[in-house]
């Protein structure tokens, strides 16, 4: 009897603990605004990052407005599944900042909350973000990354002529060396050019002429890249290093049909930009111990590392948030990159260790949530009065 009576009183405890109370709601819509700006602000910061790379596109390469805005979108998702856990401490952070700085933080203890149970509903938030997080990482970040790229590959290909700098040798222009006196973007017209064709390594090829064109060329496939080059009033230049041999052959108008195809070093998929399923199966493809399986498994691990940090973010906002007095605090956005800057620069370090095969990629994926999870459960433990 006294057993059955002691698991009663254990189950009744439990239920209290957890019931739903208003101050519930209360402490999540403290921390929804503070998310949204945290968000909003950096995904700006990112974007700010490649405002020259955007106004490029749109100045220079004379790119439509409404396809610059869908390269910043596509951009911006593929920040999102770090930005959304930076943003949610940062909520945490200002929430109980304030709660703490204006006594509301004491008054919800005296009304019988502990700090403890006033993580219960910032942990069904984290729960919510990292399942926005994993959601992102899973399929739409590598569909945003290969969708950029797909755009990418189209404006060049529309206006290919703007990869020649003009008065620059220009190299890996469709594996050529290139030099234009002038370069019209506009009609993708060049003069006075010079090539130097190295594709056939047994025969390359000097190419000089007065004008030149260049007419983009569709291709089956989004990820590869074809352009027409018309040559006029020049000459060919060529050595045979067998006879020794030099020989010269003049030309009123000469055609250079250039192309990369799909799968090229230049279009290959980076790990981040596979979707999960297709992610496990070139896992369990690669040979076991070789680079690429490393670096798969390190890139499957990252997504499910990524998505915890919410979790661990809610004990370290409520720790370096909760403040006794009234004295000035460090600013939420402060705290937040700096425990941005320790995480990733613990990850790049583990990440290097993990190819070079000195670190599980498992571990080496964890290691940044595992120092972040112990800074966290020391501020926990000095907030908890």
């Amino acid at each position: 009897m006294p057993i059955e009576k002691g698991r009663s009183n254990a189950l009744l405890a439990t239920l209290r603990f957890l019931r739903p109370r208003k101050l519930d709601a209360y402490l999540l819509s403290e921390i929804i605004g503070p998310f949204a700006g945290g968000l909003l602000f950096f995904v700006f910061i990112f974007l700010m990052f490649q405002a020259l790379r955007l106004a490029e596109f749109f100045i220079v390469h004379g790119v439509p407005g409404l396809t610059v805005l869908k390269m910043a979108f596509l951009m911006g998702i593929s920040i999102l599944p770090s930005a959304l856990p930076v943003a949610f401490l940062i909520a945490v952070l200002s929430a109980f900042g304030r709660l703490s700085a204006d006594g509301e933080l004491v008054a919800i203890k005296a009304g019988g909350m502990s700090t403890l149970r006033m993580t219960l509903p910032l942990l069904v938030a984290a729960g919510v973000v990292s399942a926005l997080s994993i959601a992102l990482t899973m399929q739409w970040v590598p569909w945003g990354q290969t969708n950029f790229k797909r755009t990418l590959v189209k404006v060049g290909n529309t206006r290919v002529v703007s990869g020649i700098r003009e008065g620059i040798f220009t190299s890996g222009f469709f594996d050529l060396l290139v030099f234009a006196d002038r370069v019209d973007s506009k009609t993708n017209r060049l003069k006075r050019v010079f090539i130097y064709d190295e594709r056939e390594p047994k025969n390359p090829l000097t190419v000089v002429a007065r004008s030149g064109e260049i007419i983009p060329v569709k291709t089956q496939s989004d990820l590869g890249s074809a352009a027409l080059m018309k040559l006029y009033n020049g000459s060919i230049h060529s050595l045979d290093p067998v006879s020794n041999s030099y020989q010269k052959v003049g030309f009123g108008e000469y055609r250079l049909y250039l192309k990369m195809d799909e799968g090229t070093a230049s279009t290959v998929r980076k790990p981040e930009m596979i979707p999960h399923a297709e992610l496990i199966q070139r896992i369990k493809k690669a040979p076991p111990g070789q680079f690429e399986h490393i670096e798969l498994r390190g890139e499957f691990w990252r997504r499910w590392a990524t998505a915890l940090t919410p979790f661990f973010f809610v004990f370290m906002g409520i720790g370096f948030g909760t403040v006794r007095t009234r004295a000035v605090r460090a600013g939420a956005g402060m705290i937040g990159l700096s425990v941005l800057l320790l995480y990733w620069g613990v990850h790049a370090w583990a990440t290097l260790q993990m190819q070079k095969g000195l670190i599980p990629p498992f571990f080496a994926q964890q290691l940044p949530n595992a120092i972040i999870g112990l800074l966290a459960l020391f501020a926990f433990r000095r907030a908890n009065w």
